[in-house]
């Protein structure tokens, strides 16, 4: 569902847009000075730099308040955009009905999952002392909600994130590709399964904002590093993945860059040519 495009049009040929952990901060979980100086220069020629995350919208306007950006941003793998101002010019999502069944299925079979249910700028879980929980927060820099699904006051949810053990991720992420094949189900780390709305990616979400500025699809650069950025990387004319992305996800994306901790985005931006190199 479509708010209408509240932003205006650029008729700049390039946009950049890059996902957040992994790709944009690196593993201390900080924008490095010359990732910030490559924002800032893009910035500074009027080609629009756009975040792209699975985050939530609580857990990513203190990282961009924390280093003075603003921009169009991509929440929830393309569950809601926002623009330059934070008003939300896209969402979708399912019912809190369906995202019960979800969650009812998770505990017939007995996962060990922290589930984590977001709906705009809610953040609803069943038990924030919950290690996992807490560690998603201490990253984010945001608090959830201890809660139920029925408790969420809209009747959309735009993703189920599901915590689980590394070693069940894959299973899991397969049983409920296998029962749930009406959702969008994608890992986003080892550890990490996104339940999102069928449709909802990064890669359609690009492409909304490509059709709403009025930019060329092929002339767009992005950066990522886990398995939900592949298919925004191939959506791109320029997909770049991170030096520390897994080796599987190595063996399909042939540009690459260097990894999160040295300055991968900088050092692509200036191979593009988009800006010049710090002396």
């Amino acid at each position: 569902m479509a708010d209408g495009a509240k932003g205006t049009r650029t008729g700049s040929k390039t946009i950049v847009f890059s996902d957040v952990d992994g790709t944009l901060l690196n593993s201390e979980h900080r924008i490095t000075p010359l990732t910030r100086r490559a924002i800032e220069r893009v910035q500074e020629q009027g080609i629009p730099f756009v975040i792209v995350t699975a985050r939530g919208i609580t857990g990513t306007y203190p990282m961009l308040d924390q280093n003075d950006i603003s921009c169009f941003v991509v929440t929830y793998s393309g569950g809601v955009i926002l623009d330059r101002e934070r008003r939300v010019i896209y969402h979708r999502g399912f019912s809190k009905a369906d995202a019960q069944e979800i969650i009812g299925f998770l505990s017939f079979e007995g996962f060990d999952v922290a589930w984590n249910a977001y709906s705009f700028e809610d953040w609803v879980t069943p038990d924030r002392s919950d290690g996992r929980v807490r560690n998603e927060e201490r990253i984010v820099m945001a608090e959830a909600r201890e809660g139920t699904i029925s408790s969420i006051e809209r009747d959309e949810v735009q993703k189920l994130l599901l915590i689980c053990d590394s070693v069940q991720t894959p299973q899991i992420e397969a049983r409920l590709k296998a029962r749930f094949p009406q959702h969008a189900i994608a890992r986003s780390s080892d550890i990490l399964i996104e339940v999102m709305p069928a449709g909802t990616s990064k890669a359609n979400a690009v492409r909304t904002l490509c059709d709403l500025m009025g930019a060329d699809l092929s002339s767009a650069i992005a950066f990522g590093d886990n398995y939900n950025d592949v298919p925004m990387l191939e959506a791109v004319g320029r997909g770049y993945l991170m030096g520390n992305a897994p080796a599987e996800i190595k063996e399909r994306i042939s540009l690459q860059t260097l990894d999160n901790d040295h300055d991968g985005i900088y050092e692509a931006l200036v191979g593009e040519g988009l800006i010049d190199r710090v002396s």
